[in-house]
């Protein structure tokens, strides 16, 4: 589905992943689970292309629900996979979620649902990364789409988001989501909950970065898009915060 000019985000349920289209050339954000591989090569194909057309691939955060098939389709195209450098090493290590925070709400229907499905998309069997590119807070990265790589740490220690400013377009990763991911509840702008982030007092200053993009199509890893000023997007998630 376009959920921006030329930005794809595709069906696979509670994990958003994302690809941006320049001039027939593509960057892959984020990558699900292993079980998601076929939706991207369906999805490419209903695009009138193929993994072929892939330079790049881009990690908001090294947690195994965006790192997905990273691996695989870096072995068979031989593009470069981007992530911070603060989550280098967590990217070449198997099963990296937030795993007391999910368990310990495992009794939620909606938590349930979200670990039944990483498990039956292969969350056990996810090899992790055997190369990566780190990138740093201010870099361009020379890939379609041309983002800008602004470091939002708190989620993970590398947490990233990727600023598009001829677009106005944020893919914002887990730094700010639409979806509880406790009740599933779609809604506005949020912080994932405190349990959910390696250090949540630097998640929330992490936002003061967002405060002056202006108005934008933000993209989140879990959740609807959201349309409006970053900064009321800003200020919606701290006040949820508090609650």
């Amino acid at each position: 589905m376009e959920v921006a000019a030329n930005i794809f985000k595709f069906d696979t349920g509670p994990f958003n992943w994302y690809l941006i289209r320049e001039n027939g050339r593509f960057t892959l954000v984020d990558a699900g689970f292993p079980g998601h591989y076929r939706a991207f090569t369906e999805g490419i194909k209903s695009l009138g292309h193929s993994a072929k057309d892939l330079e790049a691939i881009v990690l908001t955060h090294a947690h195994a629900d965006h790192i997905g098939f990273a691996e695989r389709l870096r072995k068979e195209t031989g593009v470069p996979v981007y992530v911070h450098q603060a989550d280098a090493k967590m990217a070449a290590r198997p099963l990296q979620v937030p795993w007391l925070g999910l368990i310990s709400n495992a009794w939620r229907p909606y938590t349930a649902f979200m670990l039944g499905t990483a498990t039956v998309k292969g969350i056990f069997t996810l090899p992790h990364l055997t190369k990566t590119v780190s990138v740093k807070n201010g870099d361009v990265l020379d890939v379609p789409g041309r983002p800008h790589v602004l470091h939002t740490p708190g989620h993970t220690p590398g947490e990233i988001v990727l600023w598009m400013p001829e677009k106005k377009v944020l893919i914002s990763g887990d730094t700010l989501v639409t979806r509880n991911l406790f009740t599933g509840k779609l809604g506005q702008p949020q912080l994932a909950s405190p349990i959910l982030n390696s250090d949540y007092k630097t998640a929330r200053r992490s936002l003061d970065l967002l405060q002056e993009l202006g108005r934008a199509t933000m993209l989140p890893g879990h959740g609807d898009p959201w349309q409006g000023e970053m900064r009321e997007a800003v200020a919606l998630a701290l006040e949820n915060s508090k609650k």
